[in-house]
């Protein structure tokens, strides 16, 4: 994919070693992003209409591009940052029919400066001890998994909206603060 010069961060002694992605924060310029790649300005075309009427869509607003879609969604919060806005919630990629699980389970970030510049994405594994740890099928999934997958996706994000946040690992209290203490100048 094509898009403009931006920065990423990657996150060292993060809590979480062995996942599929890496704990990154991504700062893309805005407003250059749709006029280099047309996915790329859609999505933070998506989040602008969010920020500025807040509710649940699917997909959800996310950078980084990735070829995969979003499985599910969980623990949506709007939450501000110095200098911007966004919203946060776990979720899951996949190209595929798998159990929702702590190798692919992770929190993200979706965000706008004020003054619309910059884009800020974060992409911080997570996992939670109701989950198994890959996505292995062995055979021992719930009967919805196999006869009706969306069933199945709307009972695990039942079950994972209650959780309080410090039953995550991280928590995600200490990932929100991460979040709201970002500054982009």
């Amino acid at each position: 994919e094509v898009l403009p010069e931006y920065t990423v961060v990657t996150l060292q002694g993060y809590p979480i070693s062995s996942h599929q992605l890496k704990p990154q924060i991504f700062i893309y310029p805005a407003e250059e992003m749709g006029i280099l790649n047309e996915a790329a300005g859609k999505v933070t075309a998506s989040l602008k209409t969010l920020l500025q009427s807040p509710q649940e869509v699917t997909p959800m607003p996310f950078l980084p591009l990735v070829n995969s879609v979003q499985v599910m969604h969980a623990h949506v919060q709007y939450l501000d940052f110095k200098g911007g806005q966004g919203l946060r919630y776990l979720t899951v990629l996949g190209q595929g029919i798998a159990p929702i699980n702590n190798n692919e389970l992770f929190y993200t970030y979706q965000g706008l400066t004020s003054d619309g510049k910059y884009y800020v994405a974060a992409v911080l594994p997570v996992t939670h001890p109701d989950l198994p740890a890959d996505g292995s099928i062995t055979g021992n999934e719930p009967p919805e998994f196999t006869s009706d997958f969306p069933a199945y996706i709307a009972s695990v994000v039942n079950r994972l909206n209650p959780q309080a946040a410090g039953t995550f690992t991280p928590d995600l209290t200490q990932l929100d603060a991460l979040i709201s203490s970002l500054e982009i100048r």
